[in-house]
């Protein structure tokens, strides 16, 4: 990996001639708003899938990992082919851990003139991708801790543009949602005793809770039948109302991290107050008191209060965590957050 004097990102050769091979993991609807905002860039943008999904993939990833991590390899190998043709401005990868080193560094050799950025929105403790850091330019993530001890970039999560144009002035008082993944059982524990909380305060708790069948049965086996979930992702129209309604966000990660998830930031951009389990988001400059609330464990005293006081800010947007930046910073067309010294009182 390069050392941080030599991580300052190249200028771009002209938006409008910009040829960008966008290697990525296709999450909800994140990704294509990210190559979205290139292409509004100017950019011209191959997309490349680094993990290949659809039921058979998923159900041959399951049953047998050697075959699937082999066929895997097989696509980037065939992806790589059929990029030799064009010459590339720069090459961009969400998340890196799923490609092997011999692919990766056959990429790097085809593409000598590019700029390899590597962008990680899990923490190292997820997924160690530092072997295949070493082959990027530039590496950047969402998580501050990793950032301060490998010399990474630091680049926050954002909110899309569909989320900054929700409507404030529908939140009804004390109301608080979540939309989100369950696939930890500590996660769904700590909603259900949210919930409870709620339940006995008076405070109005919506949400969508989406498991897969393997998480049921494991909560279920866990001696936990779960309430309120679904198998479905919520719909847009569903997530928007719910947003809209509500004054704050529950959110609780599904992974030991220091980096904020991507609820968190949606929500500040909407103007929610934030519940969160996250220490470190006092670390943040976004941060105050009265719009962002740590709980400890599953310590809810003080959150109705919290929910009561009114925000001191409440049409702060704070663009600079909007995709349209973020996909600046991403490209090397603005500068990237400074990483702080990572000191938080217990």
């Amino acid at each position: 990996m390069s050392g941080p004097e030599e991580m300052q990102p190249r200028a771009p050769q002209g938006d409008m001639e910009m040829k960008i091979l966008f290697c990525g993991l296709d999450y909800h609807t994140y990704t294509r708003s990210i190559i979205a905002e290139m292409e509004l860039l100017g950019a011209t943008v191959r997309y490349v899938d680094i993990q290949p999904r659809g039921f058979g993939c998923q159900v041959l990833r399951i049953t047998s990992p050697q075959a699937y991590s082999k066929y895997r390899d097989r696509i980037h190998q065939e992806a790589i082919r059929e990029s030799e043709a064009i010459a590339y401005d720069q090459v961009v990868f969400l998340q890196a851990h799923q490609i092997n080193l011999e692919n990766l560094s056959r990429l790097r050799e085809q593409q000598r003139k590019a700029q390899f950025t590597l962008y990680n929105w899990d923490s190292l403790a997820i997924h160690d991708y530092r072997a295949q850091a070493r082959l990027f330019d530039r590496v950047l993530t969402f998580d501050q801790q990793d950032a301060q001890g490998n010399q990474f970039g630091y680049l926050p999560l954002f909110c899309q543009r569909s989320m900054q144009s929700l409507r404030r002035g529908l939140a009804l008082p004390r109301t608080t949602y979540m939309v989100g993944n369950i696939s930890k059982i500590q996660r769904y524990k700590a909603v259900e005793v949210f919930r409870d909380y709620c339940r006995n305060t008076g405070i109005e708790f919506r949400q969508h809770l989406k498991v897969t069948p393997v998480v049921w049965s494991q909560l279920v086996r866990a001696g936990i039948w779960p309430k309120t979930i679904s198998f479905r992702s919520i719909s847009t129209a569903g997530f928007n109302e719910m947003i809209e309604a509500s004054a704050a966000v529950f959110d609780f990660a599904n992974h030991t991290q220091t980096g904020m998830t991507m609820r968190l930031m949606e929500s500040l951009c909407a103007g929610k107050k934030i519940l969160t389990n996250n220490k470190w988001v006092k670390q943040e400059p976004f941060y105050s008191p009265d719009r962002i609330h740590v709980f400890d464990e599953l310590n809810f005293d003080g959150v109705d209060d919290f929910l009561r006081k009114p925000l001191a800010e409440p049409d702060a947007d704070f663009s600079e965590y909007h995709v349209q930046h973020f996909t600046r910073q991403l490209l090397g067309m603005a500068p990237l957050s400074p990483v702080q010294p990572m000191i938080c009182n217990q």
